[in-house]
């Protein structure tokens, strides 16, 4: 019994870190396992900042529309009038309704009273403008190309942060399991330490006794914030997916493992990114509609041709048409005409100014790239060196442990035999129990240096996990 004890001590002696303490909860009857692509489609679903920013693309397409819509018609008016106005009338008998404009003393009759109505439509129809509508439409296209860019990486920063999610509540898990199995183990060796020491053991001290149940204090300790962790993670995800309280998600995962990639050569990363982050295409294509609009501006020096259309009409039944092309009875008339025309901006300093405006908003993009480029350089081999320590790390813990597994069967032997030393053997088990918590933390922690890695090159996550499933 000697060596359910030492292995105990061994268990309970070891520090946990206190933020991946939780979460495997027996299976319920509301328990609901979901794989990462369901919890990320969940919560892309449910997320409000993502609703937020699709309505920022919807009204970037608004804009291409409406940009759109200039080319054809793009000042149609319409008005009309209506009312009550009285007829005229005439005292010489020879001038005839159609020609009351030749009677001076023409005036109104009083009593008699008629509706008025009159509409008038006016139209301007571009014809040429150097260019100035067709790069105001690609301006609006490409300001829609940058919004859904700045969409798609709005997406991609959080599938990375529902992965850390997914990820802590995998390493929860497989450390829970370590401290249940340490939790067992406890309760045995306390009912077993209390029989040796009933029965007068002169193997077990006092000293021994009191270190056991400070551990057994300490290790209850450590469950309570286990029990906290555990309850976090699960409010998190119902938080993330907008669960009920009487439903719980969980990984579908069983076994905690690195992800199944892996680790290029540096050039690799550095040429997806360049091609591939959505930052890098949105400043591009902010740029480019910088400088369609450059184009545009620099069109308003120049004259554009218009076709101009207009056609009205005013009718009262009380006031005659008049037969002279010369006289219009603005009651009862019709009118139509068309003709081609200029429009140009003479204040040319506004337009100056407009165009200086449009080298700076350019030029502005520019630094915005290089700058966007050169942090996106920095971070991305930042975090591939991240990735390979952590990778080199995970492997040598794994041969450790293997020699440390090996230790322990060495020094179990030993003390089996009657040659061993009891402490060696304390040594050896809670070496062993370092390793293996060590090598869940680095899996975890190279699982979430290899998923920034590839959001940093601009690599679908989805690409991360391809073989995962399979497995």
């Amino acid at each position: 019994m000697q060596k359910i004890l030492i292995t105990l001590l061994a268990l309970v002696f070891l520090p946990l870190p206190a933020d991946v303490y939780g979460a495997a909860r027996p299976a319920e009857k509301d328990t609901i396992r979901i794989t990462f692509e369901e919890f990320a489609a969940i919560a892309k679903e449910k997320s409000a900042n993502l609703d937020a920013r699709q309505k920022n693309v919807r009204l970037a397409e608004n804009r291409v529309q409406q940009a759109r819509a200039s080319r054809v018609l793009p000042n149609l008016n319409l008005t009309t009038a209506h009312g009550l106005v009285p007829g005229v009338k005439s005292r010489d008998p020879n001038i005839t309704p159609g020609r009351y404009y030749l009677d001076p003393d023409l005036e109104n009759d009083w009593e008699d009273w008629g509706i008025f109505t009159q509409a008038e439509i006016s139209g301007l129809q571009p014809v040429y403008t150097w260019g100035a509508i067709g790069n105001l439409v690609s301006a609006a296209q490409k300001g829609a190309e940058a919004a859904r860019h700045e969409l798609d990486a709005q997406k991609e920063s959080f599938v990375l942060q529902l992965f850390e999610l997914y990820q802590s509540a995998l390493l929860i898990t497989d450390l829970e399991r370590l401290i249940s199995e340490a939790k067992s183990q406890l309760n045995e060796v306390e009912r077993e330490l209390e029989r040796l020491r009933e029965e007068g053991d002169p193997s077990i001290e006092e000293k021994d006794v009191f270190e056991f149940y400070i551990l057994r204090s300490e290790f209850e300790a450590e469950v309570a914030e286990m029990e906290h962790t555990r309850d976090f993670i699960r409010r998190s995800w119902n938080l993330v997916l907008a669960g009920g309280p009487d439903r719980v998600y969980l990984p579908a995962e069983r076994f905690f493992d690195p992800v199944p990639a892996t680790i290029q050569d540096f050039g690799f990363y550095e040429n997806s990114a360049m091609f591939n982050r959505a930052e890098l295409k949105g400043i591009r294509a902010a740029r480019e509609a910088a400088s369609h609009g450059l184009k545009a501006s620099k069109a308003q020096y120049y004259p554009a041709v218009f076709l101009g259309v207009s056609a009205g009409f005013g009718y009262t039944p009380n006031r005659p048409r008049q037969n002279n092309p010369f006289i219009r009875n603005n009651t009862n008339f019709l009118s139509a005409r068309a003709g081609l025309g200029l429009q140009m901006n003479l204040n040319f300093w506004q337009t100056r100014n407009q165009i200086e405006r449009s080298h700076i908003q350019k030029r502005q993009l520019d630094d915005f790239h290089d700058a966007a480029t050169d942090g996106i350089l920095l971070q991305l081999s930042d975090y591939y060196r991240e990735a390979r320590i952590t990778e080199s790390r995970r492997k040598s813990r794994v041969n450790a442990l293997e020699i440390s597994s090996e230790w322990v069967r060495t020094e179990q032997i030993d003390l089996d035999i009657g040659f061993g030393n009891v402490r060696h053997l304390l040594d050896a088990v809670k070496k062993r129990m370092e390793l293996e918590l060590e090598i869940s933390q680095l899996t975890f922690d190279l699982n979430l240096r290899m998923a920034r890695l590839y959001r940093s090159a601009g690599l679908p996550l989805s690409e991360l996990l391809q073989n995962a499933d399979s497995r």
